[in-house]
């Protein structure tokens, strides 16, 4: 093979590669849009209404918390270098109580379905 032949084959090499590399894209495109598919599958389906009245509740649930209490939180004061106080660490404590206030918000809205699983095993 001479020089032109060589090239000829590496530039058809690279030409099969790169169709082969957009085949692959479009395999994981079609894969990323069938998993998605299958995970909303039994996912329960909500109007744009309901997913406003969610956010709404969420809101609500947020807004009626109160963070301006100081027993939400963990201060560490330490005294710089300049001898003024500062602020070493803050920690929000009180998670688990936002979560419940949201929580109460949101249950609001749904009444709780029976499950026939447990129905058929008894």
């Amino acid at each position: 093979m001479n020089k032109v032949e060589l090239e000829a084959k590496i530039e058809a090499l690279q030409t099969a590669l790169e169709t082969k590399v957009q085949e692959q894209n479009a395999y994981r495109g079609q894969i990323d849009t069938l998993t998605k598919q299958l995970a909303d599958l039994n996912k329960p389906k909500l109007t744009g209404e309901q997913f406003d009245e969610l956010r709404e509740a969420i809101e609500e649930g947020i807004g009626n918390f109160d963070f301006d209490d100081q027993d939400n939180y963990s201060i560490d004061f330490g005294i710089d270098y300049d001898n003024r106080i500062n602020c070493e660490s803050f920690c929000f404590d009180n998670a688990d109580d936002l979560v419940h206030e949201i929580y109460e918000y949101v249950a609001a809205l749904f009444t709780e379905a029976e499950d026939n699983n447990q129905e058929n095993q008894d």
